[in-house]
């Protein structure tokens, strides 16, 4: 079971959002976005669901 479920629900709507408001952001952006507002996050597990969300949905993150 996915730990993080809460987590990729929210970077999921956050890309969809992304993709019909503005061009992607870098996943480094992406990734600080969540980082500030959880400091017990670890960068790799935040960054690894971000390509995973972005793959699902053909959005182009850099």
């Amino acid at each position: 079971m996915d730990q993080y479920i809460e987590l990729r629900q929210q970077i999921g709507q956050d890309l969809d959002t992304l993709k019909k408001t503005e061009s992607p952001k870098s996943i480094f952006e992406l990734a600080d976005d969540y980082l500030l507002a959880d400091a017990a996050l670890k960068r790799e597990v935040v960054e690894d669901i971000i390509k995973e969300e972005a793959d699902k949905r053909n959005i182009g993150i850099h």
